[in-house]
């Protein structure tokens, strides 16, 4: 068996290029898509909406969407609105928000699944309570992405099908 010579890394661009060559990026690339793009199950939104999505994206808006209006920020730089404008540059810039957003709340989630079946196991009773609030939380804020995901490549399509042009390219 021929083993392969590893790269010398001299420094950190050296370590940049390595990591930005095209191979890598189309690997790393395939494979985020993989997880990220809407599966054809989810791009109607029928199992998030049976799942109570919608009540609990009112209930972010009313809360944490509110806050950040307070706070002074302008709803078409917020990751929590998607803009008066239905460009696919703004449209872009709110898929990769809810990526972010998920890569928080999905590892989040299952963290709390490990944590409230241990405590199960254990009959630690006293903080299942808070693990399951938490399993909530992060499971639905991880749902709202994706159903949230799902609807920008909807409308992304759309403005497809209206300007052949403008082309979806997720």
């Amino acid at each position: 068996m021929k083993s392969r010579e590893l790269p010398i890394i001299g420094g950190v661009s050296d370590l940049e290029n390595i990591l930005d060559s095209e191979t890598d990026r189309s690997v790393i690339k395939k494979l985020t898509d993989w997880y990220f793009v809407p599966k054809s199950f989810e791009r109607s939104g029928r199992l998030y909406e049976a799942l109570g999505v919608r009540p609990f994206k009112k209930l972010v808006m009313g809360t944490f969407g509110r806050l950040h209006e307070l706070c002074g920020y302008d709803k078409t730089s917020s990751k929590y609105f998607i803009g008066q404008y239905r460009s696919k540059k703004s449209l872009k810039k709110f898929e990769v928000n809810t990526r972010l957003n998920e890569l928080i709340h999905a590892p989040l989630t299952a963290y709390f699944v490990y944590k409230l079946a241990e405590d199960l196991a254990n009959n630690n009773y006293d903080v299942v309570i808070i693990n399951g609030i938490g399993l909530l939380i992060n499971g639905y804020c991880t749902m709202l992405q994706r159903y949230n995901r799902a609807r920008v490549y909807n409308t992304l399509d759309k403005l497809a099908e209206r300007n052949p042009t403008v082309q979806n390219n997720s």
